[in-house]
C-alpha cells in the first residue's frame, strides 16, 4: 500500500506547484486526454456510478492478482480526475486497491474549486472502485 501513498503524494506535490484554481483546472483538463480510451462495453448503464453530477462510467476486472479497470466520462474535468484515480489504483494487487486509503481527491487544493455535488460525485466513484476490488478479492481467494 506504500506505492498508493506515494503516488497520492506525489499528485498532491505536483499540486502544490500549481498558484492559483485556474492553472489547477487547466491542468486537470489537460489530464483528461491522457485518460486510456475507453471500450464501448464500458459505456453501459451497469457501469454508471450513480450520484455522479457527470455521467461516470467504470468498468473494474482482475488480471493475474492485479486491479485493472477501464474508466470514462462525459466531462474533460471528470475525466482529469479519472485519470489520476487511474495512476493511484490501476495495477495494484487487489487486497492494497480495496484497503487503500485514498485522500488525495479530498485535499482542498484540488476540491476548492468544486461544488459539494461534483466532490459527492468524485468520492461515489473512488468508493465504487474500491468496492470493485474487494468484489474482485473475494471472488478470486481460496476460500471466496
Amino acid at each position: 500500500m506504500d506505492e498508493i501513498r506515494a503516488e497520492q503524494e506525489a499528485i498532491l506535490d505536483e499540486l502544490r506547484q500549481i498558484e492559483d484554481d485556474f492553472t489547477r483546472y487547466s491542468y486537470l483538463l489537460s489530464l483528461a486526454a491522457l485518460l486510456p480510451p475507453c471500450p464501448e462495453d464500458v459505456r453501459q448503464p451497469e457501469n454508471e456510478v450513480k450520484g455522479c453530477q457527470s455521467h461516470v462510467w467504470l468498468k473494474a476486472r482482475e488480471e493475474q492478482g492485479l486491479f485493472r479497470f477501464s474508466a470514462d466520462s462525459d466531462t474533460y474535468i471528470i475525466k482529469g480526475l479519472l485519470y489520476l484515480l487511474m495512476n493511484v489504483l490501476d495495477g495494484r494487487p487487489l487486497r492494497a486497491a480495496a484497503e487503500a486509503e485514498l485522500y488525495f481527491w479530498k485535499d482542498p487544493m484540488l476540491m476548492g474549486s468544486f461544488d459539494d455535488r461534483r466532490q459527492r460525485g468524485i468520492g461515489y466513484a473512488a468508493a465504487s472502485l474500491q468496492k470493485s476490488a474487494a468484489r474482485l478479492l473475494k471472488e478470486n481467494s481460496p476460500t471466496g
